[in-house]
């Protein structure tokens, strides 16, 4: 069949603008300018930022194989390469548009200095400006000198191979002053430190069948953030491979410890600037690369029972297609016929982080409690302290009448005030609570003292072992009877 074809070529200016807006932060766009260098076999990564109010500049540089012309001007074509047919297992890209809409997402001008082993620098630069002016799917070349001056600074003067990618002309920046815009730049970049962390924390560690990765941030190594505590909490089931087509997804389910059971620093890097409620869910990586996390996908709602299942999916590249991934490789999305084996999954996880909070509200029979919980007719649950909790009965019984009668008005004000609502609201936050903590760390030192103060009370060894914290310690007042 005969046929007829026009050539309609767009315009760089208007194509070049229009995409600079399609959802790009600070975060994933250095996150996907790495996924470049991580494709190209780099073990060293510096992202460099001086600290210069009045020309705001970002350096990002690795020590991979580098580029030659050719490969130059794929790189700087948008959606230059046929990244189906051509692309490696290993490859961190998808439509060949990264580091173009990344780094102008961010700013109007960026420069690429690039050399591969016993090579000469060359370099590109694409300026918004330029392009503005002449309106032509060209890029500027730079001169040997400008590449030079380019990469003074930077670690590539010292390797024998690599890439350096500069951002210039930050015209995103919300402020308006230079020094407002500085500050809020440098905010930016100690966010983007964090992410990385997580989102390469597979790299960073050096995880089996890929190269380690170091990532300094104005020389600050950064480190690894595994979302499921690495190996001191292994999977709860065994993982789940599901083949598709020629390729294979690995489910990995995960059980996190209980928040009372972490410091605060492990808490913090485990909430992911939110909470654990809210960064449940599924974390999908592709090629060991974190994509999203904190999502059921629509197939559970995230509940306080189970906010301590996070389900890890590895996914391969070449399902790209099937996972309906974006330009920022900061979404995915399920195929249809692999849901219901997900959500069969999270039902199992779930049923196991539901039984860990169960087991902790399980009561010792043995143990008298300082605090009675009282449930209505009517369902309404209140908190009563014990008065016949042993302790509080041999405090009680060395006051006088009127010193008695005051005591039991101060826990009946006890009582009345406590705070509920911030109670719940911590909980909520996944703040550990650190009474709880402290009631079942006590050190022998602390122990030995209250063993004693407590047997002048008048108390006994054997209503000491229904009381805290002895009750958790009954090792301790074994032998401490044994020793009499």
């Amino acid at each position: 069949m005969d046929y007829q074809m026009r050539q309609v070529l767009p315009s760089a200016y208007n194509i070049i603008t229009s995409n600079r807006s399609i959802g790009y932060t600070m975060d994933s766009a250095i996150a996907d300018i790495i996924d470049n260098s991580i494709s190209a076999e780099a073990t060293e990564i510096d992202i460099i930022t001086p600290p210069n109010p009045n020309a705001i500049t970002c350096y990002i540089c690795d020590n991979g194989f580098g580029m030659d012309l050719l490969d130059l001007d794929n790189a700087m074509t948008f959606g230059g390469r046929d990244y189906i047919k051509n692309r490696k297992t290993t490859d961190l890209g998808r439509y060949g548009l990264g580091l173009k809409t990344a780094s102008l997402s961010q700013c109007k001008r960026f420069s690429v200095v690039t050399k591969k082993k016993g090579e000469h620098l060359i370099g590109g630069c694409w300026d918004l400006d330029l392009v503005k002016d002449h309106n032509e799917w060209k890029y500027l070349v730079l001169s040997d000198a400008e590449c030079l001056e380019i990469i003074k600074d930077t670690p590539l003067v010292n390797y024998d191979s690599g890439t350096v990618v500069l951002w210039e002309k930050f015209d995103r920046l919300e402020a308006t002053s230079g020094d407002q815009k500085y500050r809020e730049f440098t905010q930016l970049i100690a966010n983007t430190q964090n992410h990385m962390e997580l989102v390469f924390h597979r790299y960073l560690v050096g995880e089996k069948g890929i190269r380690k990765l170091a990532i300094r941030v104005n020389n600050r190594v950064l480190e690894p953030n595994d979302p499921f505590l690495g190996n001191t909490n292994p999977s709860v089931v065994e993982p789940i491979v599901i083949p598709i087509e020629n390729d294979t997804v690995t489910v990995y389910p995960h059980k996190l410890v209980h928040p009372s059971r972490m410091d605060r620093t492990t808490l913090n890097r485990l909430e992911i600037k939110g909470t654990l409620l809210n960064t449940q869910g599924f974390y999908v990586y592709r090629n060991k690369r974190l994509l999203i996390w904190g999502t059921w996908f629509g197939l559970a709602h995230k509940t306080d029972k189970t906010k301590l299942c996070r389900i890890q999916i590895d996914i391969p590249n070449s399902l790209d297609h099937l996972w309906s991934l974006d330009i920022k490789k900061s979404n995915a999305i399920p195929p249809a016929f692999i849901k219901d084996r997900l959500r069969a999954i999270i039902m199992t996880v779930s049923d196991i982080s539901v039984r860990t909070f169960r087991q902790r509200a399980t009561p010792n029979k043995n143990k008298t409690p300082y605090w009675l919980r009282m449930i209505s007719e009517e369902k309404f649950s209140k908190y009563q302290i014990n008065i016949e909790n042993p302790l509080i009965k041999a405090f009680q019984a060395e006051l006088n009448e009127k010193q008695a009668s005051l005591f039991l008005d101060v826990l009946q004000n006890i009582e009345t005030f406590l705070p509920i609502a911030q109670i719940n609201f911590d909980l909520q936050r996944d703040y550990s609570i650190e009474n709880e903590i402290d009631s079942e760390s006590k050190t022998l030192a602390e122990l030995e003292v209250l063993f004693e103060k407590y047997l002048n009370l008048g108390l006994s060894a054997k209503s000491l072992l229904m009381i805290e914290p002895f009750c958790n310690n009954p090792e301790f007042v074994e032998l401490k009877e044994k020793n009499r």
